[in-house]
């Protein structure tokens, strides 16, 4: 089934998908959306989360939408909001999974906030949840974020990984990388 044509870049998950177009206009379709709608314009990237949802547009403001019972917003609130919210301003690529999400600054500072029962979050918000966005990792050129774990690459291609399995700070697991993809339980890295 074709859903969407002139699609430049997407993301699905629990919450349905998006999509953005030629245009950098951000479409959100699925689960209560059975026809697609119009979401924000001169989007760059956007990310599902399980809990969460989440856009940048090109002038680096972040967005989002889902459950904040978390944190999940980076903002304070506890208490999910009916519209997208603005709770960034430097943001490049943002990741979300369970409760959680990190989003890399223009600087290369992987911010994170959300749950951190078992640390993709690094230190910040360890054992409980991280209502506002933290620091969590310098140098990063990519992230990504799965159920537990968070892994970052830095510009040098070595790949740095933190939360279960790999201990709350981070540690260079890999060099020579050149992208990333996080999941439940696993890591993939190319």
């Amino acid at each position: 089934v074709t859903l969407m044509s002139g699609v430049t870049a997407f993301a699905c998950g629990q919450s349905g998908w998006f999509a953005i177009d030629r245009a950098q206009v951000l479409w959100q379709g699925g689960g209560t959306r059975p026809v697609p709608q119009r979401v924000a314009d001169d989007v760059a990237s956007a990310c599902i989360g399980d809990s969460a949802d989440y856009y940048i547009r090109r002038d680096g403001t972040l967005w989002v939408q889902g459950l904040a019972h978390r944190g999940q917003y980076g903002d304070g609130k506890l208490a999910a909001t009916a519209g997208f919210v603005n709770t960034a301003q430097d943001a490049v690529a943002v990741k979300a999974h369970t409760g959680h999400a990190l989003y890399l600054s223009r600087s290369g500072v992987a911010m994170g906030t959300g749950g951190n029962r078992f640390g993709p979050l690094g230190a910040h918000g360890l054992g409980d949840k991280a209502d506002r966005w933290g620091r969590v990792f310098d140098g990063a050129r990519a992230i990504a974020t799965g159920s537990r774990h968070s892994v970052a690459i830095r510009a040098d291609g070595s790949l740095w990984a933190w939360g279960e399995g790999f201990g709350i700070e981070p540690r260079r697991v890999l060099d020579g990388v050149t992208a990333v993809a996080a999941g439940n339980a696993a890591t993939i890295a190319l």
